[in-house]
């Protein structure tokens, strides 16, 4: 211990010997006496100071490279920030894009769909008005039954034979037509992006929407099938009179037929090409329920029915006969139905009452006109119930039988003109049987 002293004593004694600094001005010389403790404490703060500047130089030196790599770490995590929100954005507006997409795909595509919906509603709505017309009709001639007073009793027969038979089977031809519908709906033009996520969505969609446009060509389809059935069915009843439906309609004289054209403006651009073909066939469907609307019009205002709804019986046929007064042949423009006395006879279709009084011959009579040329007469009535003028609805009582007039016994006279020409009242009777056996 104390030769480590000896030592340090020493070399302290070496460096740091006792020193004298002389400065000479004017002449005169000054020195300074500087001790060993003197210098020691003067190294010791020349020291600290040193080892200050060098720690103060160290930290400023690490304390920016710390800003450095601070600053470089912000701006890597703002970079990975920006990046993040611009992949954020780009998937926001991807998925805006997808959503503007689908919506304007749905919109079309309900759009479409509510048009072809609303045109089927009304050729629905058409038909089915057509058909409860002819339900009515048909329940009100089945009250007359037959000329006899008897109700049929097979009520298809008829009618079937008047239906030709179908050159193929009709589930074939639908089966054909769907085909034909799907195919089209799927040959339509896409605008579907490659590569796109809406892709799913949207041919789930397109495969919905070509399946209802299939059901839905399918219904048109059905209701000009239907229609077309009928169209036929009732010309046929009309050809049964031996009024053709052609001589029944005077076509409308039109001098500017190619500029009788109007209506709304609808783009058709907002139309897909598939809807646009459901349209031309709706209208060609619109027309045949046009000609089904006026054909039933027709029938429901010729005289198809008989006179008398109750018992009845037929005692004079149409034609030439022998006449019961004088054993002559004679014409007779009518058939005679006897029945109880003031048994009730009714308007065979609607129509105005055109003469409502006494005419020789036939004594108390009725004439109504139903338009379309035809007129009914109603003659040996025992009294009339109706006036001149006075509009009377199919089966509604106009008098009571009788016997007045040229007759040899209670019974009803009834004739049909048309156009001035009397036809046979059976032909037309026998029609109405089609009608209600239908």
């Amino acid at each position: 211990m104390g030769r480590k002293s000896g030592k340090t004593t020493r070399f302290i004694s070496r460096f740091f010997k006792e020193r004298q600094i002389y400065h000479r001005s004017d002449g005169v010389v000054h020195f300074i006496s500087m001790s060993t403790r003197t210098q020691i404490a003067l190294a010791v703060v020349i020291a600290g100071a040193l080892m200050w500047v060098a720690y103060a130089s160290v930290n400023v030196v690490f304390k920016e490279q710390i800003i450095v790599a601070k600053d470089r770490n912000e701006r890597v995590q703002r970079d990975a920030y920006e990046r993040k929100l611009e992949r954020a954005h780009r998937a926001y507006n991807d998925m805006n894009a997808l959503n503007v997409l689908l919506e304007e795909e749905f919109d079309q595509a309900m759009n479409d769909i509510a048009n072809r919906h609303q045109t089927l509603r009304n050729m629905v709505e058409r038909k089915s008005a057509v058909d409860d017309a002819v339900e009515q009709l048909t329940r009100s001639l089945s009250e007359a039954g037959f000329p006899n007073g008897q109700r049929p009793l097979n009520s298809n027969r008829i009618m079937i034979d008047l239906a030709p038979a179908e050159p193929a089977p009709r589930r074939s031809r639908l089966s054909v037509l769907r085909s034909e519908a799907l195919s089209e709906a799927a040959g339509r033009d896409k605008t579907l992006p490659a590569n796109n996520a809406a892709n799913e969505s949207l041919t789930r969609l397109d495969t919905a929407a070509e399946a209802l446009y299939a059901e839905q060509t399918l219904l048109l389809a059905r209701i000009e099938e239907l229609s077309e059935r009928r169209i036929a069915e009732l010309r046929e009843i009309l050809k049964t009179t031996g009024v053709a439906a052609d001589r029944l309609t005077t076509p409308d004289k039109i001098s500017n037929d190619l500029l009788a054209q109007g209506g709304p403006f609808i783009d058709a651009g907002n139309l897909a090409s598939m809807s646009t073909r459901f349209f031309r066939r709706s209208n060609r469907t619109g027309l045949i329920l046009d000609e089904l609307t006026q054909l039933t019009s027709m029938v429901d205002n010729i005289p198809l029915s008989s006179p008398l709804v109750v018992a009845r019986r037929q005692t004079s046929g149409f034609g030439v006969r022998r006449d019961p007064f004088t054993g002559r042949a004679a014409r007779h423009y009518g058939l005679d139905f006897s029945a109880k006395w003031a048994a009730p006879i009714v308007a065979t279709a609607p129509g105005v009452v055109k003469y409502a009084g006494f005419r020789s011959g036939f004594g108390r009579v009725v004439e109504i006109d139903h338009g379309n040329g035809f007129v009914t007469r109603y003659a040996h009535l025992h009294k009339f119930v109706v006036k001149t003028g006075q509009r009377v609805s199919l089966h509604q009582k106009i008098g009571e039988l009788g016997n007045s007039g040229r007759s040899t016994g209670p019974h009803v006279h009834y004739e049909i003109i048309y156009r001035g020409a009397p036809k046979d009242p059976e032909r037309f009777i026998e029609a109405g049987r089609y009608v209600f056996e239908s």
